[in-house]
């Protein structure tokens, strides 16, 4: 029971955790109305990401916010020091510094300076100050410095511009040490995009090779797996996963080298996450499956003979094995399937009134169907 409360207190994680089982249920549903196993992947690939940005993406805010806070950091006690400097004590100083602007550090300092107008200790006031940017360690250790000064009462003047300078080089290191590191990022990137793009060009060979064992030309060889052949959209649903493992890892990578924190790579993931989403629906997803029919004669006599003729394609190859159905004027289904060529022959025998008759065809190939219809007139 306690864990679950702390985890209400938290808003981001509960809902997240509430949401969490939405995508598998959805995949769920979508398995039980014969979705193929590409799109339930890809159902919960993308659940998933809706459900957990949101919350990665207020972390982020958070992050970058404490980074902007950080950054005026030195100012606030550049200003804090000349003002003690002059002669106002403490609580003084920090009146004006709540008049100046400091970006995302003022609203902070705006509220310190409410405490201390409430009369407030400033210990207990800074203690507060201090934790409300607890997120950041540069700035909880420089403010119990503050506070070390204050309570033995040494130069709280000298302490303060003391630690602006060293908070100052610091913030300069960081700032070359990220400069130094952006083409590490770079360097990242390519070999993402390069990995992508391997894994697109290997789906593109691949595809034709599947096709053409199918028709035994490679009979010595074997790509199989349990002694059931492996199929494209076996291969489709390991490159998504592969990409996306890829993709979250580099990220996180990038994010660690170029600030040393992990959730500093969350921009990098969503980039990257992006890019394997759009690249796998653009060029890997679509289903290139094709098909010709064609219908001989298309006007016949009273119980003449009609021959359908039709050849089916994907990916530049032909298909063996797809799923075939004609459907005529006596509401019977006529079912056969795809030779080795990806060819099909059916003899169609006109019925005994002459007119127009509309046939049906339904083609089904890994989940995918193709419906044509064909008209044929009959005459006496």
């Amino acid at each position: 029971m306690g864990r679950i409360k702390e985890l209400m207190k938290d808003k981001k994680l509960f809902y997240t955790a509430i949401a969490l089982p939405v995508p598998f249920i959805l995949a769920l549903i979508a398995f039980f109305m014969g979705a193929s196993s590409t799109t339930i992947i890809a159902l919960i690939s993308i659940g998933l990401i809706i459900v957990v940005v949101p919350s990665i993406w207020i972390s982020f805010k958070e992050y970058a916010e404490i980074k902007s806070a950080e950054d005026q950091f030195p100012r606030f006690l550049e200003d804090l020091s000349q003002s003690t400097s002059a002669g106002m004590t403490l609580p003084q100083a920090i009146e004006v510094a709540s008049k100046t602007q400091y970006g995302k550090l003022t609203k902070h300092i705006k509220q310190l300076h409410i405490w201390l107008s409430w009369n407030q200790s400033f210990p207990k006031a800074w203690e507060k100050f201090t934790k409300r940017l607890s997120k950041s360690p540069l700035i909880r250790r420089v403010n119990a410095i503050i506070l070390e000064a204050f309570h033995s009462g040494g130069d709280v003047r000298k302490t303060l511009g003391s630690l602006a300078d060293n908070v100052n080089i610091i913030k300069e290191m960081e700032a070359e040490r990220r400069s130094i590191m952006h083409q590490q990022i770079i360097i990242m990137y390519i070999i993402f995009f390069v990995f992508v793009g391997v894994i697109v060009a290997l789906y593109k060979i691949l595809s034709p090779i599947l096709y053409v064992q199918q028709l035994g030309s490679f009979s010595g060889i074997g790509i199989q797996e349990g002694g059931a052949k492996l199929t494209l959209e076996y291969f489709r649903n390991l490159f998504f996963l592969m990409t996306m493992v890829e993709a979250i890892c580099a990220g996180f990578i990038a994010g660690v080298i170029a600030e040393e924190k992990l959730v500093a790579g969350i921009k990098h993931v969503l980039v990257m996450v992006s890019v394997t989403i759009f690249v796998f629906f653009i060029f890997i997803f679509p289903s290139d499956l094709s098909v010709e029919i064609s219908i001989f004669p298309s006007e016949t006599t009273i119980e003449g003979k009609v021959t359908i003729n039709g050849r089916i394609f994907a990916e530049g190859a032909p298909i063996s094995g797809a799923s075939v159905s004609i459907l005529d004027h006596t509401g019977l289904p006529k079912h056969l399937f795809s030779d080795n060529s990806g060819e099909f022959r059916y003899f169609w025998t006109a019925p005994d009134s002459p007119g127009e008759y509309t046939l049906q065809i339904s083609i089904e190939h890994e989940k995918e169907i193709k419906n044509f219809v064909r008209t044929v007139r009959v005459i006496n």
